[in-house]
């Protein structure tokens, strides 16, 4: 991403990173926003923030969270569509969503969790942890599970 930034500011243009250290994110979440961040920011602002808004407008659901959850089931059901239409990329959408939505029951369920990932050991975990259950989506992206 650096030679690209670099060259593109040879000819003028300024182009946003798109990736910041995406390998080094402590939870799928926030691996989610520093991957393909272009992308992400756009179906998280477009989809998911408008649908979670319009259900808490209309109380469609009657716990808050439960909006939430599908939103990230549709974002990445979204972002697996627009990979493809092909089963792998669907599978590859609900596994990321079922990983988000895990990720914030943690968050907001376990204060030992939050704790964990932030400092010393426990972040190092998360980061080799997060980088597997990537890897292993890699794999359902890939079509060889299916």
């Amino acid at each position: 991403m650096d030679m690209v930034c670099g060259v593109s500011q040879m000819f003028g243009v300024d182009i946003a990173e798109n990736f910041k250290r995406p390998f080094f994110a402590v939870s799928i979440n926030d691996f989610w926003r520093r991957w393909h961040i272009s992308l992400s920011t756009w179906l998280r602002d477009y989809l998911y923030s408008r649908f979670v808004m319009k259900s808490l407008k209309q109380k469609r659901f009657s716990n808050p969270r439960t909006a939430s959850y599908l939103g990230y089931v549709l974002n990445m059901m979204a972002m697996g569509a627009w990979h493809g239409l092909q089963p792998q990329y669907l599978l590859y959408g609900v596994y990321h969503s079922a990983l988000m939505c895990l990720n914030e029951v943690l968050d907001l369920h376990c204060k030992s969790f939050r704790s964990f990932k932030t400092h010393g050991a426990g972040q190092v975990v998360c980061v080799l942890v997060t980088f597997h259950l990537f890897s292993f989506g890699l794999l359902i992206f890939s079509g060889r599970l299916i």
